[in-house]
């Protein structure tokens, strides 16, 4: 259970089991099999307050403070990535300026512009749901998009020979913490939308590998900010195909 609180620790802000003893970096690994149910109860939560956001509110509002919800619950913890994970590709004309970049805590234009796009585009995808399919959606979502961060940790290189906080993670994951998260993101997936969520799974697993091959030809492999940032990717990309999915097929 240690690994799960510490999966919890990591993801959320909200209150979990802490240990006084100093983290096992093993656990760091382990932790990660448990990333895809992190992100089910993070969409229970969300589920259930957006059901009581619409008792009170227009459908629109509730969707917008669904979204603001989610910022606050994982700490904007995945958004501080994709910032800077933008304003290092788009400035940084070579492997170590983006990385460079990357690493100031300082966000510039085009993490302004990412970040308001990708929240932009999630609330825009969400509000497009039909009533029923919102809490399903969020919740394969937010399965999908933890479990991404699981698979590009273990296929791609770390691309800061220094280390950083990403490096004890992927020094520590092991193909069994891999197979778990899979598996059981592809299993919750096909409950909630058996066809289509089988789909939703290879679609994200195909776009992670692209993620993959993307960042290796410009920073050399991946950072926790690219992990951040392939992340809110998913998020965006899953409630857009179901968006699409549903509007082409409403039955």
């Amino acid at each position: 259970m240690k690994s799960f609180f510490l999966a919890w620790q990591f993801l959320t802000i909200l209150p979990g089991r802490k240990s006084d003893q100093e983290i096992n970096p093993r656990l760091l690994g382990r932790s990660m099999a448990f990333y895809p149910v992190i992100g089910l109860l993070l969409g229970l939560i969300l589920w259930a307050a957006h059901w009581a956001f619409s008792l009170a509110f227009p459908r629109t509002l509730a969707d917008g403070l669904i979204v603001l919800l989610l910022v606050i619950l994982t700490g904007a913890f995945h958004l501080d990535g994709l910032a800077d994970t933008c304003d290092g590709l788009v400035s940084g004309k070579t492997p170590e300026e983006r990385l460079k970049i990357m690493k100031d805590h300082r966000v510039g234009t085009f993490g302004v512009v990412g970040l308001i796009l990708i929240l932009g585009m999630k609330f825009l995808a969400l509000d497009s749901l039909p009533d029923p399919a919102v809490g399903r959606t969020l919740l394969v979502a937010l399965i999908l998009s933890r479990w991404s961060m699981v698979s590009l940790t273990y296929w791609a290189p770390y691309a800061r020979r220094e280390g950083g906080l990403g490096l004890p993670f992927k020094e520590n994951l092991t193909t069994r913490e891999m197979v778990v998260a899979a598996a059981t993101s592809l299993v919750l997936s096909f409950f909630f939308y058996r066809f289509w969520g089988m789909i939703l799974w290879l679609v994200v697993g195909v776009f992670t590998l692209l993620f993959q091959k993307f960042f290796e030809n410009k920073i050399g492999g991946i950072t926790g900010d690219v992990l951040g940032a392939v992340n809110e990717a998913n998020e965006v990309l899953v409630l857009i195909l179901m968006s699409g999915m549903l509007y082409w097929h409403p039955s």
